[in-house]
């Protein structure tokens, strides 16, 4: 016996449904009170559960900047660490699916609804998608354009502007109205060696400032100790901890290292404590 499908399941799998079926009009009142809630809120952790309880599925480290619209949002699904600068727009009709460590600019758009050709057809209410799929390790410059439909491989590099009406292999820089390929990305090989040589060896000279800075900090930390030590004072005061962590994560101007950094001086302060209570034994 064939079963009737809804016409949420005909929406997501591509065919012809009616956009004003009860069901999907409830869920697009529901997604609208959602993205009101996410644009709206400052803090990052809670913006972060509001994007795990709206998305279909979230990476660790997923980070939005105000403002995204959406139809559904229970269509997109996005992998770890993606980051999306201010006012993207997704049409989730159909799924979204987007892989691990991908970045858009502002102002990105991916459309996954469309319309049917004939006018008497298309006026009668019906509509229908085609799903996006885009690979790991994609950048999407700032308000580029992916029509339905649209596939792209890993390691892409979308210029900004770009107008995506077709799907790209892996490792493809492309641009322009209708987007094309204006190179492939080198990945392999000795260019990819000096760039990770070169990015290292920057690495490892702003260790060597911070070294020079935690030293100066650990001076300071062995003062308290004894301080602490002569007026029999208690090693842990979480009230002034606590304080620290707040005031650490607000002088970070990039808020997608914002849970990374703050989580890090975590790691110093206990380290200092463990080196307090040794001195002031």
């Amino acid at each position: 016996m064939e079963t009737i499908k809804s016409e949420r399941q005909k929406m997501i799998a591509g065919e012809l449904y009616f956009a004003g079926d009860p069901e999907l009009a409830t869920a697009r009142v529901h997604a609208r009170e959602q993205m009101a809630l996410i644009n709206n809120e400052k803090d990052t952790y809670i913006r972060r559960q509001l994007l795990q309880e709206t998305f279909g599925s979230t990476g660790t480290g997923a980070y939005v900047e105000p403002t995204i619209s959406f139809d559904y949002g229970f269509n997109i699904h996005v992998g770890k660490n993606f980051y999306a600068n201010f006012n993207n727009i997704y049409l989730d009709v159909c799924p979204i699916k987007i892989g691990d460590n991908c970045m858009f600019g502002p102002n990105v758009q991916l459309y996954t609804a469309t319309h049917p050709l004939h006018p008497v057809k298309r006026n009668s209410g019906l509509e229908y998608g085609k799903p996006i799929t885009i690979g790991n390790n994609v950048w999407i410059g700032g308000g580029a354009i992916l029509a339905p439909g649209v596939v792209l491989g890993n390691n892409v590099v979308v210029g900004a502007g770009a107008v995506v009406t077709k799907s790209f292999p892996d490792n493809s820089f492309i641009g322009g109205n209708p987007a094309k390929l204006i190179k492939t990305v080198e990945v392999d090989g000795r260019e990819k060696d000096s760039s990770l040589a070169n990015q290292r060896e920057k690495v490892d000279s702003l260790d060597k400032e911070l070294v020079a800075l935690l030293e100066q900090r650990m001076d300071i930390v062995t003062e308290i100790a004894a301080i602490k030590k002569a007026t029999n004072q208690q090693i842990f005061d979480p009230v002034r901890e606590q304080k620290v962590i707040e005031k650490i994560s607000s002088y970070v101007s990039n808020k997608q290292y914002q849970e990374v950094i703050a989580e890090t001086y975590q790691g110093i302060m206990d380290a200092s404590k463990n080196f307090q209570q040794q001195q002031m034994k």
